[in-house]
């Protein structure tokens, strides 16, 4: 079964991006450590998360590195999940849509059928592939199924048959809010 819930959502955090912080990445706690560096970037090393900025001072400045991090790895993972999801998607023949990735407050994803278009939450890359690739073939299915009915989930349980512990992971210790 899944561990506990978390007390804060990761949205909700105060970070101050300073060194001894937990930052979430797929699913892990990583320990950030912040080092001064012309260089800006990120390193992961065993389960430290190495945050390099000019300006130790700047707040402004490390999230900013962090924040243009985090949408980089998003980026390859959310891409490879979705084409996961056409590949297990393919009987009910979706398409591969635009995909969009924002900062969302209260979903993980949203379906726009009408553009070809899905987008991710980009919080989604702090949560373990299992889920993200649970979100990536829901939305995909809205492709077919606009609503959340009995053939939907008819289907989504034919692609993926523990979606609802995937599911339940997310609410539980990956929540928005």
């Amino acid at each position: 079964m899944v561990g506990n819930l978390d007390t804060v959502p990761e949205l909700l955090k105060n970070f101050q991006y300073t060194t001894g912080e937990q930052h979430k990445f797929l699913g892990e706690y990583y320990r950030l450590m912040v080092s001064e560096s012309p260089e800006t970037g990120v390193l992961i090393n065993n389960f430290n998360m190495i945050l390099s900025v000019p300006d130790l001072k700047s707040t402004q400045q490390k999230e900013f590195v962090l924040d243009m991090w985090y949408r980089e790895q998003a980026e390859d993972v959310f891409v490879e999940a979705m084409a996961t999801a056409i590949i297990k998607s393919a009987p009910y023949k979706v398409r591969f849509p635009d995909l969009k990735i924002y900062r969302l407050d209260n979903r993980w994803g949203a379906c726009s059928p009408k553009n070809q278009r899905v987008i991710l939450n980009l919080e989604l890359i702090k949560t373990p592939k299992e889920c993200i690739e649970y979100i990536a073939l829901h939305e995909m299915l809205h492709f077919r199924f606009p609503n959340h009915n009995l053939a939907f989930y008819g289907a989504l349980g034919d692609l993926m048959f523990d979606w609802k512990e995937r599911e339940d992971m997310l609410n539980r210790k990956f929540r928005l809010t």
